[in-house]
C-alpha cells in the first residue's frame, strides 16, 4: 500500500505548476477529465456497466462502474448521455480493503492532500470533515446503514473539484445481501473523485 501512495504522489509531483490550475491535467491512472473514455474502455464495456444507482440522472449523465487496471480496484466514469465520444466529466478511483484502519486511511488522505495543495496553488481547500451515511443515502450511493465518510475537497477557480475520501463501512453494510453488494463489495476504501466544472454544476442542480 505504501508503494501505491508513493506512486500517486510521484504522479502529482511530475505535473508542472503552469498546468496545475487546470483540472484537465490531473491524472488518475493516466485518465483525465476531458479525455475520451473510449481511449481506455470499449463502448460496450461502458454501456454494459452503466449503474442505475449512480447515474446522476439518465437524462443528462450516466456513470459506468469499470474495473481498475493497476493502482485502483475500480473506477466510476461519468459522461454526458448525448456524447458519442464519451468525454469524461467525472472520474472516481477506488482503493478497497476489507478492513481499512481509519487512522491509516486518514494518514494517506492527508499525505495526498498535502501534495495536491502544493501543486494546485490557486485552489481553495476545504476543511476535512466526517459524516455518517444515512439509510436514505443508499438510494443513490452503493451502501447502507451507518457507514462513515471522511473527506477533504479542493475547489478550482472554474468550479471544478477534487474530493479525497475515506469510506468506513459499518458491519450492517458489509453484510447487506442486496444487489449493491455485487457491484461494490462494501469494503472500506480510499477514493479520489475528480469532477469537471460542468459536472459539479449538474450535481448541485440535482441535489
Amino acid at each position: 500500500m505504501k508503494k501505491i501512495f508513493l506512486l500517486i504522489i510521484s504522479i502529482l509531483s511530475f505535473q508542472t505548476l503552469s498546468l496545475a490550475d487546470n483540472i484537465r491535467y490531473f491524472p488518475i491512472e493516466g485518465m483525465k477529465i476531458g479525455d475520451s473514455a473510449l481511449d481506455y474502455f470499449s463502448e460496450t464495456q461502458l454501456e454494459d456497466n452503466e449503474q442505475g444507482w449512480h447515474n446522476y440522472s439518465y437524462k443528462e449523465y450516466s456513470t459506468s462502474f469499470v474495473p481498475g487496471k493497476g493502482i485502483y480496484n475500480w473506477f466510476l466514469v461519468s459522461y454526458k448521455n448525448d456524447d458519442s465520444n464519451f468525454i469524461i466529466e467525472g472520474l472516481v478511483g477506488g482503493l478497497e480493503k476489507s478492513n481499512y484502519d481509519i487512522k491509516e486511511c486518514n494518514n494517506k488522505l492527508d499525505a495526498v492532500a498535502l501534495n495536491i495543495s502544493k501543486l494546485f496553488k490557486n485552489t481553495a481547500q476545504e476543511e476535512k470533515k466526517s459524516y455518517a451515511i444515512t439509510q436514505d443515502a443508499a438510494q443513490t450511493y452503493p451502501f447502507t446503514g451507518k457507514s462513515v465518510v471522511t473527506s477533504l475537497s479542493f475547489n478550482f477557480l472554474d468550479g471544478a473539484k477534487i474530493i479525497l475520501a475515506c469510506y468506513k463501512m459499518d458491519k450492517e453494510s458489509k453484510e447487506n445481501k442486496s444487489f449493491l453488494k455485487s457491484i461494490l463489495k462494501q469494503n472500506d476504501s480510499f477514493r479520489i473523485d475528480v469532477r469537471s466544472s460542468a459536472f459539479v454544476k449538474h450535481l448541485k442542480k440535482n441535489e
